[in-house]
């Protein structure tokens, strides 16, 4: 199965749809997916990384080498506070806005959440196959690659569970064919 609801998910109870709020670890896809969703659903389309670069006027990981990942986080934090009303909107979050727990559930309050889930192998042959992962996804933990996405992989992939209204594999399917399988399972839910 290439998808599922999420146990926790509200998502029958839902109004109509403001926000669709993508989340999962980096390199699962979250923005070229996101971007297809949009275009299919005629909604607006955010990735929050993309705009904080757009806001800092660097590269994350200049901002993140001169303020540190907690000054990053908080630029990180009010983004997403920002967000919490907005209508009409794809949002493709960096791998970390899951940590930023009462924001989250004020975005997941308003919209639905769909878990971009990917293996470790996925996002490890993505991170590294990207020439962009330096400048945009640097190192959280200083540790090497594999020890840093097996580590964090263990912290977050809890909270990803517990935070989305549904679970979409990436694996084996197109950036379009992903942002169609959401759109049904957004039709399904009304």
């Amino acid at each position: 199965m290439s998808y599922s609801k999420n146990s926790a998910g509200k998502s029958k109870d839902k109004k109509k749809r403001r926000v669709i709020i993508l989340t999962g670890f980096r390199a699962t896809g979250k923005t070229v997916v996101g971007r297809e969703l949009a275009e299919l659903l005629g909604f607006d389309f955010l990735d929050t990384d993309e705009e904080l670069s757009r806001r800092f006027g660097t590269r994350i990981a200049d901002f993140v080498a001169s303020q540190g990942w907690a000054g990053f986080r908080r630029e990180e934090e009010l983004l997403l506070s920002g967000l919490c009303d907005r209508k009409s909107l794809v949002l493709a979050t960096g791998g970390g806005c899951i940590l930023h727990r009462e924001v989250w559930r004020r975005l997941r309050d308003n919209g639905i959440v769909v878990w971009l889930q990917a293996t470790r192998e996925t996002i490890l042959h993505r991170l590294q196959a990207d020439d962009r992962t330096g400048a945009q996804r640097p190192s959280l933990t200083g540790a090497a690659l594999q020890e840093e996405v097996d580590a964090l992989l263990a912290e977050r992939i809890p909270l990803y569970r517990a935070g989305s209204d549904f679970q979409v594999r990436v694996e084996g399917h197109s950036p379009r064919a992903l942002g169609r399988i959401i759109q049904k399972l957004l039709q399904e839910s009304d």
